[in-house]
């Protein structure tokens, strides 16, 4: 038999409030690191992985109404 709702025992997938801190000591680090080497590479692909998730949190939370676009 298939649960509908989670457990109390059951974490969340992630923490918002940590995410966004980390999208900013990631762009932090691109600055130091620069954003064309290898590593400042590496991590803007984190950063924008990370960013994706909680676009996608955010649509499922509150979805978007008509008219409304984040630009990029």
């Amino acid at each position: 038999m298939k649960r509908s709702s989670k457990s109390t025992n059951e974490a969340a997938f992630f923490n918002r409030p940590h995410a966004k801190w980390v999208v900013g000591v990631l762009s932090m680090l691109i600055a130091v690191v620069g954003e064309d080497s290898l590593l400042g590479i590496l991590l803007r692909q984190t950063r924008f992985e990370i960013r994706g998730l909680l676009r996608e949190e955010q649509q499922t939370v509150v979805p978007l109404q008509a008219g409304q676009y984040e630009n990029n």
